[in-house]
């Protein structure tokens, strides 16, 4: 196969040589490359040491090759190594999260650590003064095989780099500088050509952000999609030189920010050169912090807003009047391609309700990906830092937060993204096992143990072999349960009701409660030792009411959710004041509580127009909103468990166990209950009479 890849190679050098394109030749040399090699974007780069930056000048994918002029600064490292000549010839990276330059390279683009990057040294006698980067989606993607089919290729890529490097020079001298636009016609038509030539925009703005970088400071392009309901910019597109990048954030706007013009005389233009000073881009500060430059554009079809296109690049001051007025010119290739985005994106929705492929669409929601955790990048990214960190080590998770902030989904996405993901994910709710049965459903019984038990019967632990056991409200286990866990713990061993064998289990153990462990451990419920088996890396999750950003995004998961669950085939539409109410509202019952109001709402709902007038105001008991304080959002939140708790001990006239008892109603353990009822303050035997 080398042999062949050679010859091909050399076939296609030879035609260039003779009077080809250069960037045609280089699109057929990455055809032939990638039969052999699993690339997704190859990347010319050239290797600039007096100014510690690296110079992308041409890329290919199966879309096309580009001559391009990106400019990034790198490590130091990375030139000492190549100056010393200790650069390996072929570097590999396949996890770039333990990788020293793959962390970096994942830090300053923004591109996350889900891709693998094969780096080719082009030198000249002993000096390094370019590369090759082969670029794949996903991890592990290159083996040693792949190598060596490349080192018998280098001579080819050399002549590549040699090649490219002298065309460069003859219009962009440095990184520094940029082509200039000599015929401002035929810079809108070949921009025009690029974004509106691609069914897939993303392959569009990824062919657009190349051809614009040698024209202008630019490193990565956003096109957003303005969703006026909600308050809030949807990005659907986000490319950039180096890294595939993942769209889907959805940042909402600064309501005191002057928005989008009613009506389009000429396209409204912005140039940032120190976002800090900004007051509308509170938001994206807070995501990417203040050291870039953009330039942004209001797309308008019709007259009306539809998004928002943006490029911009890392450092202050980098844009001028200049480049504003180019990027102008761009508006209507721009808002064309967007507004065939959100057709297209509308049609494939409805072909899907048509389908009923309810499956599918389910395994498409369980991704555990970071992208499809709504929040994971806003309100939860210190969460889901905390949890990608952990994920493939085998230590003890203990999730804590409030009833309904998602401590599940997070114990999903630690499983999915460790070692173990292949085994089994149990889950226990160890509050809905009767204390009677708690052992006998972890640890499993042996024939005739006690009074029913006709077989064998393995527990969650054997269950849970090679893989996790998802603990939630672990606070509600007995305590002679506590002991058997710790052992299980610390040796990694159990024992069957009314057996003697010991059983190894190889498993993680992921808890969750919404209770306070601490105080439970100083009041003697919960043993100390278990919980610092349990405690050896903790996730708070934070309540809905501290992370009122992620309001905008799960509101429009959870409508998507709904009205397909509901086979609604008119898309429901927030009403003008709708975003307001909602993020008013403190949210004691966090998501969980979040999802049934708005399936509240749909059904309540007769012209597809959502305003929440009818459901908040009610639960809210007339109350002020919460202001976000911690400590007050907790007392509130007791406070409704014990109306709730009352009002059902009313309609089962005090009982709590058996046949209509309050428990059954509730559809929690007796136990579960009489305890909450102990820490609201409840007493047992409470009478009709007590009601408040």
């Amino acid at each position: 196969m080398e042999t062949q890849s050679g010859l091909a190679l050399n076939r296609i050098i030879a035609r260039a040589a003779s009077g080809g394109d250069i960037y045609k030749t280089f699109c057929a040399f990455f055809d032939c490359i990638h039969l052999s090699v699993p690339v997704d974007r190859m990347s010319v780069v050239q290797l600039d040491f007096d100014r510690k930056r690296i110079r992308i000048i041409a890329q290919a994918a199966s879309t096309g090759s580009e001559k391009t002029n990106f400019s990034y600064s790198a490590p130091a490292d990375l030139f000492a190594l190549a100056a010393n000549d200790n650069l390996p010839e072929i570097y590999i990276i396949n996890e770039p999260e333990t990788d020293p330059f793959g962390n970096d390279i994942a830090e300053r683009t923004g591109g996350g650590t889900d891709w693998s990057l094969l780096g080719m040294s082009i030198k000249e006698q002993t000096s390094v003064y370019g590369m090759i980067f082969f670029i794949a989606d996903n991890r592990n993607r290159f083996t040693d095989a792949h190598i060596r089919l490349l080192q018998g290729l280098k001579n080819e890529h050399k002549w590549l780099l040699d090649t490219m490097m002298q065309d460069h020079e003859k219009k962009i001298p440095g990184p520094d500088h940029y082509e200039p636009v000599d015929d401002k016609y035929e810079f809108f038509r070949q921009v025009t050509r690029r974004i509106c030539g691609h069914l897939d925009l993303e392959a569009g703005a990824l062919h657009c952000l190349q051809y614009l970088s040698r024209f202008m400071p630019a490193t990565v392009l956003s096109v957003y999609q303005r969703e006026q309901d909600m308050k809030a910019d949807r990005e659907v597109v986000r490319v950039t030189g180096l890294l595939k990048e993942y769209s889907g954030l959805v940042i909402p706007r600064d309501p005191a920010g002057p928005g989008a013009p009613a009506g389009r005389a000429v396209p409204k233009v912005k140039v940032t050169n120190q976002p800090e000073r900004d007051s509308e881009l509170n938001s994206y500060v807070k995501l990417w912090g203040s050291d870039w430059s953009a330039i942004s554009m209001f797309l308008f079809h019709k007259k009306v807003p539809i998004g928002i296109a943006a490029i911009s690049q890392d450092g202050k001051n980098r844009y001028t009047e200049e480049h504003k007025n180019l990027f102008s010119m761009l508006h209507d290739p721009f808002a064309l391609g967007l507004s065939n985005n959100i057709k297209h994106r509308e049609v494939i929705r409805l072909k899907n309700l048509l389908e009923k492929e309810k499956q599918f669409l389910k395994q498409e929601i369980r991704n555990p990906e970071e992208n499809k955790i709504i929040g994971g990048s806003l309100g939860l990214k210190g969460v889901m830092d905390k949890a990608r960190r952990v994920a493939d080590q085998e230590s003890p998770v203990l999730l804590s937060g409030e009833t309904g902030v998602g401590k599940e989904i997070i114990a999903n996405f630690i499983h999915q993204n460790s070692s173990r993901k292949d085994g089994p994910l149990i889950k226990v709710n160890c509050g809905a096992i009767p204390d009677t049965l708690v052992d006998s459903e972890l640890f499993g019984h042996e024939k005739g143990a006690f009074t029913g038990a006709e077989s064998r019967k393995m527990g969650r632990f054997e269950r849970a072999d090679r893989g996790t056991i998802f603990l939630d409200e672990i606070a509600e286990l007995p305590r002679h349960v506590q002991v058997r866990l710790l052992r299980v713990l610390q040796n990694k061993i159990i024992e069957r009701v009314g057996g003697t064998e010991s059983i190894p289990v190889d498993i993680r153990i992921i808890a969750a409660t919404n209770r306070n462990l601490e105080e439970q451990v100083v009041s003697g419920q919960f043993r100390e030792d278990l919980w610092f088996r349990l405690n050896v890396f903790p996730i708070r999750i934070p309540p809905l009411r501290s992370r009122q950003a992620d309001i905008p995004a799960l509101v429009a998961y959870f409508i998507e959710k709904k009205s397909r669950e509901m086979n609604l085939h008119v898309k429901p539409v927030l009403s003008q004041d709708a975003m307001e109410t909602l993020t008013a509202y403190s949210w004691p019952g966090n998501v969980r509580e979040l999802e049934n109001v708005i399936e509240r709402e749909l059904i309540l709902s007769k012209d597809g127009s959502l305003t929440f007038q009818t459901v908040i105001p009610r639960m809210s008991g007339g109350k002020t909103p919460d202001n976000g304080n911690a400590d007050d959002g907790v007392l509130e939140l007791d406070e409704v468990y014990a109306r709730h708790i009352k009002k059902v001990l009313v309609l089962s006239k005090g009982k709590i166990n058996g046949p209509g008892g309050a428990a059954e109603i509730l559809k929690i353990n007796p136990n579960t209950l009489r305890n909450r009822m102990k820490k609201l303050g409840i007493p047992h035997g409470w009478k009709k009479d007590n009601a408040s």
